[in-house]
């Protein structure tokens, strides 16, 4: 692994941790973190009441796009899609509320920013 590469990995983990500390300091339960299967891996999963959120974390260290959510394309959603699906067919459970966030996570002053989007978007085979 390259150093560049490894710095990258670090910012994610380190964007992911404070994420999962956001959702469990509102009250959500982390389900878990980084689950992966063929084709796809959730950042986090996060439940609080009937509510399931599947949260699809971005980090960057420059202010190059006004997000980092905004690279989240529709190709990553069909993954993280998938993967939610595999998730949930292995982890039968009572019928919940489903919801896809995107959280953008910007390190490049004295403190992360944080840009939240919930419910940022439909599976497909939610219709």
């Amino acid at each position: 692994m390259t150093a560049r590469s490894e710095a990258r990995r670090r910012l994610g983990v380190r964007a992911e941790t404070l994420v999962a500390e956001r959702y469990a300091g509102a009250g959500y339960t982390i389900e878990a973190r980084n689950w992966s299967c063929r084709g796809g891996e959730l950042d986090i999963v996060a439940a609080r009441g009937r509510l399931l959120v599947f949260v699809e974390v971005r980090a960057h260290a420059t202010d190059y796009l006004p997000s980092p959510t905004l690279t989240v394309s529709r190709a990553k959603q069909a993954r993280v899609a998938r993967a939610a699906d595999r998730y949930l067919a292995r982890r039968p459970t009572a019928a919940r509320d489903i919801r896809f966030d995107v959280v953008g996570v910007r390190f490049t002053g004295q403190q992360p920013r944080f840009d939240v989007v919930e419910n940022a978007f439909t599976p497909p085979w939610s219709f």
